[in-house]
């Protein structure tokens, strides 16, 4: 059980629309309706308070899988991944405060800049990746801008130029924003815009020093993100059989 209070912990899952894991290969077809409903409603049942919806150059459209989600669901939260720089900040705004709206303000967004060149290169995003997280951090500002001005706002950046932007649906509340990446540049952009810094599960010692980087980075602009471990479980009747299927599985 966790040692922090319940008001402070939020477990967050996986929706995928169709039948894939780390263990089990993809089959069928890439969007099975029926299996991402059934899913979906698992984890609500399961008490899950989020789901992650993934995003990659060859994934059925996570804003629109989410908004399947939100409508065979009545509680859990969507935090949908969006690889920034494919789609107009002021336009992304737009999308995410409609489905904020819809979804009685469930919606968050996992900002993705992107790891694999390659696959990134499949969509025609040829940036370093210090260029993407540049990008990421414009295209938030932008973002943010979008929800909360109450008239047109210009915006003068590297990678956006924005005139007189201006966004008449807002979502219900403040979405949040989850963010990753552990380089100086990425570190960069979660100090400044990160409500939540997710980071794999590591060492005790390698979590504690990450998350000792993000609050440096954070504390000149005077924010305390929260913090999301993702943690691959592996069950089994007994530890000993559980320690035998990782490794095979491993």
């Amino acid at each position: 059980m966790s040692l922090l209070p319940p008001e402070t912990t939020e477990f967050i899952g996986f929706v995928a629309p169709h039948e894939v894991s780390e263990t089990r290969a993809a089959r069928g077809p890439a969007i099975e309706p029926d299996y991402l409903r059934l899913l979906a409603k698992a984890h609500e049942r399961g008490g899950f308070d989020r789901v992650l919806v993934a995003a990659y150059s060859t994934s059925p459209d996570p804003l629109l899988i989410a908004a399947e989600i939100a409508a065979a669901t009545r509680r859990i939260g969507l935090m949908i991944a969006h690889r920034t720089g494919f789609t107009a900040p002021t336009i992304a705004a737009r999308q995410f405060a409609t489905l904020d709206q819809l979804s009685g303000g469930r919606v968050a967004i996992h900002a993705i800049s992107g790891g694999d060149d390659r696959d990134l290169a499949r969509d025609g995003d040829h940036l370093t990746k210090d260029e993407r997280y540049a990008r990421t951090a414009e295209f938030l500002d932008i973002l943010r801008l979008s929800w909360t001005s109450d008239a047109p706002f210009d915006y003068a950046g590297r990678h956006y130029r924005i005139e007189a932007g201006f966004s008449e649906v807002k979502p219900v509340g403040a979405i949040p924003v989850y963010f990753g990446g552990a380089s100086p540049a990425a570190l960069a952009v979660a100090g400044r815009h990160a409500d939540t810094y997710a980071l794999w599960g590591e060492t005790y010692a390698q979590v504690r020093e990450l998350i000792g980087r993000v609050r440096a980075a954070a504390a000149p602009h005077g924010r305390s993100p929260r913090f999301s471990l993702s943690l691959r479980p592996i069950l089994a009747e007994t530890e000993e059989r559980a320690w035998a299927r990782a490794e095979a599985i491993l």
